[in-house]
């Protein structure tokens, strides 16, 4: 099996689990209980969210939420802010390279009179800053920006961006850091809200995170009374919130050896797909994200030969819509035939160089 479908999931590491086991074994208490049992529970995830401050160097006055997906933060942080300052404006900004779970709530908006307005995509796979500053006014509440899309893997210049935003008193920004956050090292502090998933670099699926600014203020997404905070309530999930910090600790310690890997296996990977003459590639900075194309072949065949194979890449984000061009790279490059055959191989430190022959060999086979 040679698995190349890293951005889509990447498998728990074992120290996460074990961490996991450690954290419901010892804190079997609910940690809403008024007894010491449950308090000294309630004071464990509390210093799981400090462990996750101090790997992300965030300041204090950053909330670090707990939910169940990076589609539940996107959702938490939209309508959250929608409802609480509608009052100031009906304007929504949007980069046209985000996932599914922004798209989709924001269609609901639009259905009940907000503005949804896309932010045009530079030839590089940057958002046009110049575009969202001519956008931006006193009616904009959102703005919408993923940091590193999952398609094309370009990293967006998020300072640039959240001063921009900064101008407008009305203006709150969100940005999607689910692939970005293993590979780099982000100032979140320059960032009012930041959403991601552990499931992208060794923590568990169903678990998600939302990081915003004391100031700003959100509805709840799930009301039922205050529980770790106000947004979400429920009983803690002390054994999701443990492995949350142990993903992150780890993925923050060893990134700048696991960046070095990469580097290596990019080179390699960007050699060999050079020299098959029908190959295109799409994507720009190309450290874990290859967005490429076989010339004259749908995407959708591509994906499914090579799993046959037993090798397992994906035509588009696996939230996507399957057998449907790419917005992404429609976007970029406004070409069908292309976005149409372009799709997504992404690797991590765990590739090996085998693999990566055994999926040129495919490809140059088919």
């Amino acid at each position: 099996m040679v698995y190349l479908d890293y951005c889509a999931n990447y498998p728990i590491k074992k120290e996460v689990l074990d961490d996991l086991v450690n954290a419901e074994l010892n804190y079997m208490a609910n940690a809403n209980a008024n007894h010491s049992l449950g308090q000294k529970a309630k004071t464990y995830v509390l210093e799981c969210n400090n462990r996750i401050k101090k790997a992300l160097n965030l300041s204090n006055d950053v909330d670090v939420i707990h939910t169940s997906s990076a589609t539940e933060s996107n959702n938490m942080a939209i309508k959250g802010i929608i409802e609480s300052y509608n009052a100031f404006g009906k304007k929504i900004l949007v980069s046209q390279l985000e996932h599914n779970s922004i798209n989709g709530c924001l269609s609901i908006y639009k259905e009940t009179g907000y503005e949804i307005d896309f932010i045009k995509t530079e030839s590089n796979g940057k958002v046009s800053l110049n575009d969202l500053e001519n956008k931006l006014d006193d009616n904009v509440i959102l703005v919408i920006i993923t940091l590193l899309d999952g398609e094309l893997g370009t990293l967006q210049d998020y300072e640039s961006i959240s001063a921009l935003v900064s101008k407008y008193k009305n203006a709150h920004l969100l940005m999607d850091a689910t692939q970005a956050i293993a590979k780099y090292s982000i100032d979140f502090n320059k960032i009012e809200m930041v959403s991601f998933s552990p499931h992208k670099f060794g923590g568990l699926t169903g678990t998600g995170v939302l990081l915003k600014k004391k100031s700003t203020i959100l509805a709840p997404l799930i009301n039922g009374g205050e529980s770790l905070t106000i947004y979400r309530s429920g009983s803690i999930p002390i054994g999701l919130i443990s492995q949350t910090a142990k993903a992150i600790e780890l993925v923050v310690s060893n990134r700048d050896d696991n960046v070095n890997c990469l580097k290596d296996l990019s080179k390699y990977l960007l050699t060999k797909l050079k020299s098959i003459r029908k190959i295109e590639i799409n994507s720009f900075e190309n450290l874990f994200i290859f967005n490429i194309g076989v010339n004259g072949i749908k995407s959708s065949n591509v994906v499914d030969y090579l799993s046959s194979k037993d090798i397992y890449v994906s035509q588009k984000s696996a939230c996507s819509i399957k057998n449907t061009p790419s917005k992404i790279i429609m976007s970029v490059y406004n070409d069908k035939k292309r976005a149409l055959e372009s799709f997504r191989v992404s690797i991590s430190e765990l590739t090996t160089k085998d693999e990566i022959d055994i999926l040129v060999r495919a490809l140059e086979e088919l």
